[in-house]
């Protein structure tokens, strides 16, 4: 495939790999492995289209700088596929700072963006600030606060993504044991607990890509319907990773779902105005739950998986877009953002400690 002369040289592949959990489960190492396939994967399929492409391995704020180096960033646009540093998911949310800070242009939303939705809490707030309906929750910092969520109620980490602490005793109905599930996150996931209200309804993932006014691409389900006990209608950490077990095999997605038009317009419309709430960019996944005839939003992904099985991937080949066009419009969409930038000299390297105020250095904005 031929590129117009205004388009990038080569294109640079970072993604995140994990040397050590420093928290949660042993199991949840799955889950990060998944980047790895992911980016040679893109490299694979760029490739094909005619690309120039490297990739590049990070663990931490020093291997991610000694990566970029080589690249001039006034010729290579970068494809974030970092997730954590140090095995830190707060860590995603700092190698979009230091890429603007090395002058390069990159694909995904801004750190400030990550930082936003890797906590559920100002997440929510911000959702509700748009007039948005999202479940009633409370973040517990230890397992003796006073309770003031309805029961039954969903208890997650907080700042975790890809169902990581949420299995089917995540779903509570008894103050008790939703106390033993709150000790249970604080204690293995080291971070504080939120409790949402359990929103008993069908499920959605609806991908979207593009800017301020993205196209909302084939809304997908979740479904259910095999699962008779409805307090175990959740997406866990099994029926994402772990092929075989009962709730990844029963728990199929449905894309497109089956929906009337006019249900559809409403999970679309809270999906766009999800989207531009947290200030999303290039693609993202919104989550959302339907009671009745109301759309609460669950969760907004701006990092969702590109994984060549992944959800945002499948919405997308149901729209009609092979991997390699998934792929070549993401960095379309980046190097717009160079070209509209050209005269903007780059900023001076973020410092290597930086890892360690992730949230201060990308402010919710």
């Amino acid at each position: 495939m031929r590129r117009r002369s205004a388009m990038p040289g080569r294109v640079l592949i970072l993604y995140s790999v994990v040397e050590r959990l420093p928290r949660g489960e042993p199991r949840d190492g799955i889950a990060d492995e998944e980047v790895l396939w992911t980016a040679r994967a893109m490299a694979e399929a760029l490739a094909e289209r005619g690309w120039p492409v490297e990739t590049r391995a990070v663990w931490d704020l020093e291997s991610l700088h000694q990566a970029l180096d080589p690249f001039d960033p006034r010729e290579t646009p970068v494809i974030n596929l970092c997730e954590t540093l140090e095995g830190r998911p707060q860590g995603e949310a700092v190698v979009p700072v230091a890429l603007e800070g090395r002058g390069f242009v990159y694909t995904g939303s801004s750190g400030a963006t990550l930082s936003l939705c890797l906590d559920k809490a100002r997440a929510k707030a911000r959702l509700q600030a748009a007039g948005l309906p999202t479940p009633a929750a409370q973040v517990f910092h230890n397992p003796d606060e006073p309770l003031r969520i309805p029961l039954p109620a969903i208890v997650k980490p907080l700042m975790e993504d890809a169902s990581h602490g949420i299995d089917r005793e995540a779903v509570v109905t008894e103050e008790r044991t939703l106390r033993v599930r709150v000790a249970y996150v604080i204690g293995v996931y080291r971070q504080p607990a939120l409790v949402e209200a359990f929103i008993d309804g069908r499920e959605f993932n609806v991908a979207l890509w593009g800017g301020r006014n993205p196209e909302i691409l084939p809304i997908a389900e979740v479904d259910y319907s095999r699962i008779p006990n409805p307090l175990w209608r959740v997406c866990t950490y099994a029926a994402k990773w772990l092929p075989g077990s009962e709730e990844y095999e029963l728990t199929p997605v449905r894309c497109p779902a089956e929906l009337e038009e006019e249900v559809a317009a409403r999970v679309r419309a809270v999906a766009f105005r999800a989207f531009r709430a947290v200030r999303c960019r290039d693609y993202a996944r919104v989550d959302i739950r339907l009671r009745g005839e109301t759309p609460y939003v669950l969760e907004v992904n701006p990092n969702p998986s590109l994984a060549p099985n992944s959800g945002f991937v499948n919405a997308a080949w149901t729209a009609g877009y092979s991997y390699g066009m998934l792929a070549e419009r993401l960095i379309r969409l980046a190097w717009e953002r160079r070209c509209r930038q050209r005269e903007a000299l780059p900023l001076q390297p973020v410092p290597t400690g930086a890892i360690d105020v992730a949230y201060s250095l990308a402010p919710s904005g």
